[in-house]
């Protein structure tokens, strides 16, 4: 057998491209039929509100928002905050939210950074004077916001800088 079109550097060349798409192809056909099995939806208990809430104050809560769904949503466009950061706020539920639960969610912020230091962050002051506003438009159509339990985001980083700055501005309904 004549290997002598070996020696050409083309030929050689073509052959290990041809080689690595061949692998690459079968490695990726193999992971798209392990990524194609059906996937269960996401449990009732996934919502990290609920989680650590007893059953009596998840109860007590489905029971409170289910009297005062009709005063829901509320909404508030163009919030002017003191440091110059326009949010919007908004007080809903969605048909498939857990019965207990009411979203607050306050949009213009920049969540991605979490710092709480107000001095370092104009998006904490900017938080904090919106959710007051939040609690007070609540209030303001006779709902107590002591009885819901909130969910502040679908963005896990949303919800989780909402928490700290909850935490450090001692912020709580």
């Amino acid at each position: 057998m004549n290997l002598s079109f070996l020696k050409n550097k083309t030929v050689i060349f073509v052959i290990v491209i041809s080689l690595a798409i061949l692998a690459l192809t079968i490695l990726l056909t193999s992971d798209d039929t392990q990524d194609s099995q059906p996937v269960s939806p996401p449990s009732q208990e996934t919502r990290p509100e609920l989680v650590n809430l007893d059953r009596e104050k998840r109860r007590t809560a489905m029971i409170y928002v289910e009297s005062i769904e009709s005063k829901l949503p509320l909404y508030l466009d163009r919030f002017e905050t003191s440091v110059g950061i326009v949010t919007s706020i908004n007080i809903y539920r969605l048909d498939d939210d857990e019965a207990e639960t009411v979203r607050l969610e306050i949009y213009g912020l920049s969540y991605l950074n979490s710092e709480s230091d107000p001095l370092k962050n104009p998006n904490v002051t900017a938080f904090k004077e919106s959710y007051l506003k939040a609690i007070e438009m609540i209030e303001g159509v006779n709902i107590d916001p002591k009885q819901l339990i909130f969910i502040y985001g679908d963005k896990e980083y949303v919800r989780s800088t909402t928490q700290t700055w909850l935490s450090s501005l001692n912020l709580r309904p």
